[in-house]
């Protein structure tokens, strides 16, 4: 009998990952939540009139770092993490890679021109990270002013949410149209065929 369970122990442990292991699935819904959050106060309350984005700011700030340090934590856990084993292309792999590394970089871009564009009113305290760290002020980079950095990160945020788009559309595509079990393997942990799999 434990011969057996033995047996059946170093087939599963050999046999390829197929879904995400649940701290990756985490961060990554936490990214999510909050890009969801910072999008939605930036075109929201802090477009409002009067002081109503110095006021939304610290807030804004607080989480763009917020953001920051998950993606820095994903990628750190990422690279001690094995990627689930599917059958495509070398092709798909490659494109799949690619816009992944663009949709990081664009974050970490958006993130960067965020601070490099801010700069405290005259005669009034920096922005206060989760209401208690000051912000520390960027330094000057190449002939850029803040202001031209603030509107760079205007623009990267609308390529952000192409991106996002693009994301969101591959994954409907994987759920509807391939039924390839990465939608549900990213929600639920555990992908259709890999059920499919065991099951047989």
């Amino acid at each position: 009998m434990r011969t057996v369970d033995d047996r059946r122990a170093a087939e599963v442990s050999e046999k390829p990952r197929r879904h995400w292991q649940f701290s990756i699935r985490l961060l990554h819904w936490l990214t999510v939540i909050a890009l969801a959050a910072q999008i939605a106060i930036a075109f929201g309350p802090m477009r409002g009139p009067g002081m109503a984005m110095m006021n939304w700011l610290p807030l804004h700030m607080s989480i763009g770092v917020t953001i920051l340090a998950i993606i820095v934590l994903r990628l750190c856990w990422r690279i001690f993490t094995q990627a689930p084993v599917r059958p495509t292309s070398r092709f798909m792999r490659f494109a799949t890679a690619f816009f992944h590394i663009l949709l990081y970089a664009t974050i970490l871009a958006v993130l960067t021109t965020g601070w490099l564009g801010y700069r405290p009113m005259p005669f009034m305290p920096p922005a206060r990270l989760f209401g208690d760290l000051p912000v520390p002020l960027a330094p000057s980079v190449g002939a850029l002013s803040a202001r031209g950095f603030a509107l760079i990160h205007a623009k990267l945020v609308w390529i952000l949410l192409g991106l996002a788009g693009v994301h969101v559309l591959a994954a409907l595509a994987h759920f509807v149209l391939l039924r390839d079990g990465v939608m549900q393997s990213m929600v639920f942990g555990r992908s259709n065929t890999a059920s499919r799999d065991q099951s047989g």
